[in-house]
């Protein structure tokens, strides 16, 4: 239980206790305040990274006040945070149309030539950032704006002018925040360059075997067709030569067989006359001395006739001779 102090010290109890009473009084008041300002509730939320409360706080925050400038700003803020680029912009835009003398209208170009990159949109994200670093060139942000230039070049393939940028920051900033970013960013710059040398010198080589590959394609078909015709052309050339060889030898087999039918004729001519001869000497004609044209047998394209025929023709020869000894005999 607790005792008063006598005298002095119960008058100096007194005021200490009414000072703890206004401090809790007052930060009661403060807090019902706070809970029923919107944009002290959305500041709150913004420091917690509580972006969705963020956003709705400020937006009930402007509706209440529409001319005030701080609640817009910090509205578009939460909505850049939380992702909601689109609405954002917009409200950038308006921001800029309402409120053109305000200090945080450099900061809201600058974060939406920032806004316009992370939408893809990087032409106008340059043109943007180009206008916040011409506009205020000694803003803090500057740096931070020509790194976003070079990503926006970076990322539509402007790689030399992308590289002149992130050097431009690390020349001109050396303690700028987004340095290694722009440091690493060089970094792939370069790997880049390297790897589409070796692919251009890749793509010339597959060019080039490519382009083997079809002369050799080309002179084998051509060699292929070549050799073909040549053998054809040694094909046709044989045959006229065995063609011209058979004729030449038939031709010499009839030279033969005529002469061999002009001797035949002779034989039987001279065995004609020796056969009226014998008879006239009063002899015996032998039978097989007797003519027997044989001239059709011997241009017979059957072989065997033909065979018959020459065989007859030898035998007939050996009679004729038989016959030609025996009138030198009787002529003794």
């Amino acid at each position: 239980m607790t005792r008063e102090p006598p005298g002095r010290g119960r008058t100096m109890w007194s005021l200490y206790m009414k000072k703890i009473c206004a401090f809790f009084l007052l930060s009661a008041v403060c807090a019902l305040s706070f809970a029923n300002d919107p944009f002290m509730t959305g500041l709150d939320a913004y420091a917690r990274s509580d972006w969705p409360a963020a956003t709705q706080s400020f937006r009930r925050a402007v509706a209440l006040n529409s001319s005030n400038a701080e609640g817009w700003y910090w509205l578009l803020m939460s909505e850049l945070s939380a992702g909601d680029l689109a609405t954002s912009l917009s409200d950038m835009d308006r921001f800029v149309v309402a409120f053109p003398a305000d200090p945080r209208v450099p900061d809201v170009s600058y974060q939406k030539g920032r806004a316009l990159f992370l939408l893809a949109r990087y032409e106008e994200s340059i043109r943007e950032l180009y206008r916040f670093v011409t506009s205020w060139p000694d803003h803090a942000m500057v740096s931070s704006a020509y790194y976003w230039v070079g990503e926006c070049l970076y990322a539509t393939g402007r790689y030399d002018e992308a590289r002149s940028v992130f050097t431009r920051i690390l020349d001109t900033w050396p303690d700028a925040v987004k340095r290694e970013a722009a440091w690493y960013r060089l970094t792939l710059l370069t790997q880049t360059a390297k790897e589409e040398e070796l692919l251009k010198l890749l793509k010339m080589s597959h060019e080039e075997s490519l382009r083997i590959i079809e002369d050799y394609q080309r002179r084998e078909k051509t060699y292929d067709q070549a050799i073909t015709a040549y053998q054809k052309r040694i094909s046709d050339m044989i045959k006229d030569t065995r063609l011209g060889e058979l004729e030449g030898q038939l031709g010499e087999e009839k030279i033969r067989n005529s002469r061999q039918l002009d001797r035949i004729s002779e034989l039987e001519m001279q065995n004609a006359e020796l056969a009226a001869a014998l008879s006239m000497a009063g002899k015996p004609v032998p039978p097989s001395a007797v003519s027997n044209s044989i001239s059709s047998d011997l241009e017979s394209v059957d072989p065997e006739k033909r065979r018959r025929a020459l065989e007859e023709m030898r035998n007939k020869a050996q009679s004729l001779r038989e016959l030609y000894d025996q009138i030198l005999e009787g002529g003794e």
